[in-house]
This record gives structure tokens, C-alpha cells and sequence, in this order.
């Protein structure tokens, strides 16, 4: 490729730093790039139609990938339009390369009213505050020492977006060439604690009579995934699996996940790893009081791995303080694999209490299956969302599959044999609506060229923020099953609209008043059709195995489907 342009320039140090694809929404200020990036054919540009779904979409492969994906935003006002995206990948650990393209710079080069409305002066302030690092290089031959560093940040543990604004001008101005060299990123080691800090917490975990391990974001690395399970078999310690990530098989002996109040209630010591929010993990929230009260008895010792700590900044507090007996900062992809080793060098002064406890952890975690049994059908003739669970896993479970995305009320875990590494995605991360259905279709986009069905249980309210993220998913023929969750309202926040009529007194029809999406119904299959996307309705109970069937064999043949099944509203 002859490096002719700043763009091209730019083009050249993508390649070599990996990025396979650039998600984009069209923009002026960056037509340079795009020009570039077409030219040459890699990365990739995967059109989208918001720059929120760009972002979901860089943010979804990077979980289902490992890889950093880049997402290119048009000017401030594209920008603007992806903060919400940007924020979900913050929270939720995903290193996400945002470029943007800005100015230009020279205010003599502007066009009257729109550059100067579209051009801040330090463009990244629009959204500092949620990536871990932004720059505004003001020459081509800057451009290799700060995408570097971009990239570097973006991937360093705790991994996140990182911003780099590309001015227009810079872009479209030859440029004088470039010798690359042996440029391109280094490894990165992880942090980690050191290793007397790490023998303190095996100390207290073999010492313990009833401890408890708390898993949220384990799960990011295959290192920390396996060492977890062997940590929990080799002391046969319960694990509480908190989603972030799939940290911990369905059905396994030591998964206590159906009993986190139950295990906390007994715990004499909890270890918590990777967790969102330590007070979270160990409390019961209390939504009626806006409060919450502990499930861990006064006492009970806590030691922590995270690396929270290195994510705080002055805009946000990520979780509020704690108080440890040990409190280390680090990787557990790095410091789990060494803490389960020197659990196993210590577990055999406690053999008969680990036996004891093995054998009365087996019998209880087959109880608690047991009493969970087939999940409800509906009093009134209608679909159960534990239903539709699991009818979906029946449909894909004789093939490979991931799941992309849910906000599903827990029941993946308890219809699901989610058993391999990376086989559950998670959710946003931050909780910001519309991640869904583009972080699903990033996952498909990693999968594209195999047979991995990619199920996105993909709420009606969270889809109608982003539904144009459907057309994305057509367009490059993505292997996605998008099973909407439709109860026709706002769930979440009509439960708490009951609960404040509740509180207050009074006709509990009030709650539904703004909750409701009824009057018309949204026909999401309808809207998926009009964007090229294979679509059912589903509002019978006995045609939905065979529905979901018929869909997952369109999907394996390589055709993005959505199925709107219509569930009963959730009681509590």
C-alpha cells in the first residue's frame, strides 16, 4: 500500500496493530479514512446505522474475541452519539479502539457554522470521562507513538476504550513516508500481587470452615476460568457465580450460585474476585428503601482481587469503599492460576475437613437442582420467560453455540448446561440500554466464518433503542439468533412503579402508566423483515419449540433471524 495520505498512514498502523474491523456510522470528518480503509481492505469497515451500535458492536467482538476491535465516529456530534456505548464498554472491561475524526484544527481550513459547531476544542473532553485515555495527534508522524499507546491502554489490565481523535485535514494531506519498521505493540505483563500476599489469602481460605468464593469477571480470561474450578475443587469450596462473565459451570458440585444468601449467611471467609461491586456481591438490595442489608454475618472475613481500583477517577466511583482483611490489586488471569497452587500445597493439613465438606457441598448442590425443577409455565396459556429459556437451549444445543447478550432474570444458569469457557457473554456492563443487539452481532462478526449460533435473549425494551443494529447483521450476514423477550413493557420499571403504589396506596393499574408498550404492539419481526432480517412472531405456546428449531437452521446456514415471542410480564 503506498502511504500517500495521513489516512493511509493510519490505515497501515491498524494493520499492524491487528484490528481486523472498523465498525462505522458514516461521517464527513473522517472520509479520508474511510477512503483509506476501503482502498485497502482491511480492517474491515462493518457499516452500522448509529455510532451507539458501532461502539456495541467493537464492544461485543472484543468480549467474544479477546481481540481489540475499532470503531470510527464522525466528528463531535458522532461522538456525542456513542458516549452511552462507550460508557457500557468502560464498565465492563472491553478495550475498544474509538477513532474519531475532528477539526480541522487549523480554524483558517473551517467551513463557516458546520466545523466550528462539530469541533471542540479539546474534542476528547466529550467523552474523557469513560474511556481510560484520549489524544488529538496534530501530525502524521506523531500517529505511530500515539496509536501505540492507544492500543497499549486499551489492552492493559483493566482493559477499556481508548479515544483518538484524527483531524480532517491531517487525513487528507499527503504524506511524506513512513518507515514502520519493527513498529507494532509489545506484550504486557498483567499486574499481580506479590507473592506473600497471595500465600496470606491461601493461608485464610485453607484455614476457613465455611468459605465462600464470589466470581464476576473471573471469566475475561481463560487462565482465571480454569483456575477457579480448580481452586473450588481442590478445597471444595462453593462458588457463587455473579455473571459479569460465565465464570463457573452449571451443574457442577461446588456451584452454589442458586444459594449466594444461603452460602454468605454461613460463610466464616469470602473471596471475592473480579467483582463489579464487593458490597453488591455480599448484600441484598433493598429496592423498596432504596437500601440494602448484608447477608454476611458480623465477623465473617473478607479477602479481595480486583482491579477496580485502577478504573476510579475523578468522575466516577466504581463501587463504594470496603474493608478487608486482605485487599490485593491485580489480575486474576495472572494471581488466581499461583493462588489455587498454594491452596494445593496447603490443603492436606485440612483433609478431613475438605472431605466433609465435599461430600455435604455435592448433596447440597444436587438438592438445590433438584428444587429448582423444570421452570414454570403460565397460569394463563401464555409463554414463561424460564420457558423460553429453555426452549431456546433446546434449539441450539446440538451445535456450537454463545450467548451474546441476556438481561434474562438468571434463568441461562438454570436452563442452560453453560459449562465451557466464554460460553456466556455477559450483559452491558454499565446497564445502558440498546447494548444488546450490537454486542450480539460483534460476537456474530467473530464467528462469522464458523458454525457458532450466536443467541442474543434480547429484551423488547432494550431492542427499541438500537433496532436499527438489525440492518448491520443483514448486511454482512452474521450467524445471529435474536429471540426477543417481549412483554410488551418497560419490566424492570414497572416492577418498581408497583412497588411505589404499593408503598403509597392506591390502584396498582397506575404503575403501568408509561411502562406499557401496547396500543400499538411493536412488531419487532416486522421491523426486522423491512431490514432484511428472517423474522417469526411467536404468542403460542406450542408453536414455539418448533419455531426456534426452524430459525436455528436458518442461522446455521449462515442468515441472521429474530423470533419475538410474547412473554407474561414478570411479578416480581
Amino acid at each position: 500500500m503506498d502511504l500517500t495520505y495521513g489516512s493511509d498512514v493510519m490505515v497501515a498502523l491498524l494493520q499492524r496493530l491487528g484490528i481486523r474491523y472498523v465498525a462505522a456510522n458514516p461521517g464527513a470528518s473522517f472520509r479520508g479514512l474511510h477512503d483509506s480503509l476501503t482502498t485497502s481492505g482491511s480492517p474491515e469497515v462493518i457499516s452500522a446505522l448509529h455510532e451507539g451500535v458501532a461502539v456495541a458492536v467493537a464492544h461485543g467482538y472484543a468480549k467474544a474475541s479477546g481481540e481489540v476491535m475499532a470503531a470510527a465516529v464522525h466528528n463531535l456530534v458522532g461522538l456525542q452519539q456513542a458516549v452511552m456505548a462507550t460508557f457500557n464498554a468502560y464498565a465492563d472491561h472491553a478495550p475498544v479502539l474509538l477513532l474519531g475524526g475532528s477539526g480541522p484544527a487549523d480554524q483558517a481550513r473551517r467551513r463557516p457554522w458546520i466545523d466550528w459547531v462539530h469541533t471542540a476544542n479539546q474534542q476528547g473532553q466529550a467523552v474523557r470521562d469513560v474511556v481510560k485515555w484520549d489524544t488529538e495527534p496534530t501530525s502524521v508522524a506523531a500517529l505511530p507513538d500515539l496509536m501505540l499507546r492507544a492500543h497499549q491502554l486499551a489492552v492493559a489490565q483493566p482493559p477499556g476504550p481508548t479515544y483518538v481523535a484524527l483531524d480532517a485535514l491531517m487525513q487528507e494531506s499527503p504524506a511524506p513516508a513512513v518507515d514502520l519498521g519493527d513498529w507494532g505493540p509489545a506484550p504486557l505483563a498483567p499486574p499481580t500481587a506479590p507473592l506473600d500476599r497471595l500465600e496470606a489469602v491461601a493461608d485464610l481460605l485453607v484455614a476457613a470452615d465455611s468459605p465462600v468464593v464470589l466470581a464476576d469477571f473471573v471469566g475475561r480470561s481463560r487462565a482465571g476460568f480454569d483456575a477457579l474450578r480448580r481452586l473450588a475443587e481442590t478445597l471444595a469450596v462453593p462458588v457463587v457465580d455473579l455473571g459479569s462473565r460465565h465464570n463457573f459451570p452449571t451443574g457442577h458440585w461446588a456451584d452454589c450460585t442458586a444459594d449466594r444468601a444461603g452460602r454468605l449467611a454461613d460463610a466464616d471467609l469470602v473471596l471475592a474476585l473480579d467483582c463489579r461491586d464487593v458490597r453488591w456481591a455480599t448484600s441484598q438490595v433493598d429496592n423498596d428503601r432504596r437500601g440494602y442489608r448484608m447477608l454476611t454475618r458480623p465477623g465473617t472475613k473478607l479477602a479481595v482481587i480486583t482491579l477496580n481500583d485502577l478504573k476510579h477517577n475523578g468522575f466516577l466511583d466504581l463501587e463504594p469503599p470496603i474493608r478487608a482483611d486482605e485487599y490485593l490489586v491485580a489480575d486474576t488471569a495472572v494471581a488466581l492460576p499461583v493462588l489455587a497452587d498454594l491452596v494445593a500445597e496447603r490443603v492436606a493439613r485440612r483433609a478431613d475437613a475438605v472431605a466433609a465438606r465435599r461430600e455435604w457441598l455435592t448433596g447440597h448442590t444436587a438438592a438445590l437442582r433438584a428444587a429448582q425443577g423444570p421452570p414454570p409455565e403460565s397460569p394463563h396459556g401464555g409463554i414463561t420467560e424460564g420457558v423460553l429459556a429453555a426452549a431456546t437451549y433446546d434449539a441450539v444445543r446440538d451445535g456450537p453455540w454463545q450467548i451474546g447478550f441476556t438481561m434474562f432474570r438468571g434463568w441461562p444458569r438454570r436452563t442452560w448446561d453453560l459449562v465451557d469457557y466464554n460460553c456466556h457473554l455477559g450483559g452491558s456492563g454499565a446497564g445502558g440500554l440498546g447494548f444488546g443487539i450490537g454486542g450480539s452481532i460483534g460476537a456474530a462478526l467473530h464467528h462469522r466464518d464458523d458454525d457458532t449460533v450466536v443467541v442474543d435473549l434480547q429484551p423488547d425494551g432494550d431492542l427499541l433503542y438500537t433496532p436499527q443494529a438489525l440492518w448491520t447483521a443483514a448486511h454482512h450476514r452474521l450467524p445471529l439468533l435474536a429471540v426477543v423477550v417481549n412483554n410488551r413493557s418497560y419490566g424492570a420499571d414497572w416492577l418498581h412503579q408497583r412497588r411505589v403504589v404499593q408503598t403509597r396506596g392506591g390502584d396498582l393499574d397506575r404503575a403501568r402508566h408509561g411502562m406499557d408498550l401496547t396500543g400499538p404492539d411493536v412488531d419487532h419481526a416486522g421491523m426486522a423483515r423491512a431490514q432484511g432480517v428472517e423474522a417469526f412472531t411467536v404468542t403460542d405456546r406450542d408453536a414455539l419449540a418448533s419455531t426456534l428449531t426452524e430459525a436455528v437452521k436458518s442461522v446455521r446456514e449462515g442468515r441472521p433471524v429474530l423470533v419475538d415471542v410474547v412473554v407474561d410480564l414478570p411479578e416480581v
